[in-house]
């Protein structure tokens, strides 16, 4: 078995829960359609998505902690812009 420290496990345990958050905020958009401000937080998102990609690639530990909880955040306002646009009557 490979020696996995905590800082290691820490980071992997950071980066699912986000990577977790973009894909039920991509699942989301996908069943809503939406355009306007939800669809560019969602580009926002997937920007920073794929720089904690990056970032945990080239383990960088600490980075990825930080921008996890970005990641986040971003998923919840995303998801939060979608569920106040579904229940808004058509304009």
């Amino acid at each position: 078995m490979a020696n996995i420290t905590k800082e290691g496990l820490e980071t992997c345990m950071a980066f699912g829960v986000a990577s977790i958050a973009v894909a039920e905020a991509a699942e989301l958009i996908r069943d809503q359609l939406h355009d306007g401000s939800a669809r560019d937080l969602f580009v926002e998102l997937e920007a920073a998505h794929r720089r904690l990609r990056d970032l945990f690639d080239q383990g960088e530990d600490s980075a990825v902690h930080a921008l996890a909880l970005s990641v986040l955040f971003l998923a919840d306002q995303a998801m939060a812009t979608i569920r106040e646009d579904s229940y808004r009557p058509d304009e």
